[in-house]
């Protein structure tokens, strides 16, 4: 009797529990994977929650303004809010230009969370304000809490009028003598003029037959002049007026000074000078 081989069979439970594990431990890690999926989505948002800052924004509205000196222009600031912030906001204006004031309405606005308020902004400038455009800025604080400087531009034009000015000597120069020189001043505008400048000078020197018969020099160099001294600006109304009548000191008044020279000047003996006057001035 031939030996008969003999078929073992392995149980597979082994092998089930083996797969099992393998199953459940995939499982295991994909959710693991997902719950921290799940615990890192809320950390990010209770983060960028506790991210969010009380904070105010300003905006300028129109970014530049044209005017003529002495006048105004105004521009339009909107505040908006965001963060939770509730509260006033008071408005300020740095970097303005000289002889320029700056005014708000109202000077101060309550703004809620993500909503907006509006308040004007009123530039005053006057016939000294420099012609020119300049960059300023406004802001809006509440506190602590200070906004972002919104940036405008403000552009000053030159204004302007015409105006007549003449003089005369009062008596007779001679060498080594200084005589004032009483401006006369016409206004033909129908409102008051600032005068920003004035001056004299000598155009033309005109010998007497007699100097030139005899060949007798005399030039503007014989003279001097000195220009006036007195503070800018000066108003001059309507019409005509003079220094003096303006009650300027005489000391700052221009003065023509005939210089004493080693040369002869009895060229100069009789002579008339023309005098030539210029002058600034703006509308007020």
């Amino acid at each position: 009797m031939q030996p008969q081989p003999v078929r073992m069979r392995m149980p597979l439970s082994r092998a089930g529990i083996a797969v099992k594990a393998a199953l459940l431990t995939v499982l295991v890690v994909l959710a693991s994977v997902a719950s921290l999926g799940a615990s890192g989505g809320q950390s990010n948002g209770k983060m960028a929650e506790a991210k969010a800052v009380a904070a105010i924004q300003l905006a300028l509205s129109p970014s530049s303004r044209s005017l003529d000196q002495g006048q105004s222009a105004t521009f339009d600031a909107t505040v908006s809010s965001s963060g939770g912030y509730l509260g006033p906001v008071a408005f300020s204006a740095a970097g303005l230009p000289s002889g320029t004031t700056a005014a708000w309405s109202p000077s101060s606005v309550v703004v809620n969370s993500g909503s907006t308020a509006k308040a004007t902004l009123t530039i005053f400038t006057s016939p000294t304000t420099p012609a020119g455009k300049v960059d300023f800025t406004v802001t809006g604080t509440s506190g602590t809490i200070k906004s972002n400087a919104a940036k405008g531009q403000l552009h000053v034009k030159e204004v302007k009028r015409n105006f007549g000015v003449t003089g005369s000597l009062q008596g007779p120069l001679a060498p080594g003598v200084s005589l004032p020189l009483d401006l006369q001043i016409s206004n033909p505008e129908n409102k008051s003029i600032a005068v920003t400048n004035v001056s004299a000078s000598i155009s033309q020197v005109v010998r007497t037959p007699a100097a030139i018969a005899a060949g007798l020099p005399c030039s503007s160099a014989d003279y001097n002049v000195t220009q006036f001294t007195g503070t800018y600006p000066f108003d001059v109304q309507p019409g005509s007026t003079s220094l003096s009548a303006l009650g300027i000191p005489q000391a700052s008044w221009p003065r023509i000074s005939m210089l004493d020279t080693l040369q002869l000047q009895d060229g100069c003996k009789g002579a008339t000078l023309e005098l030539t006057y210029s002058g600034t001035g703006q509308a007020n």
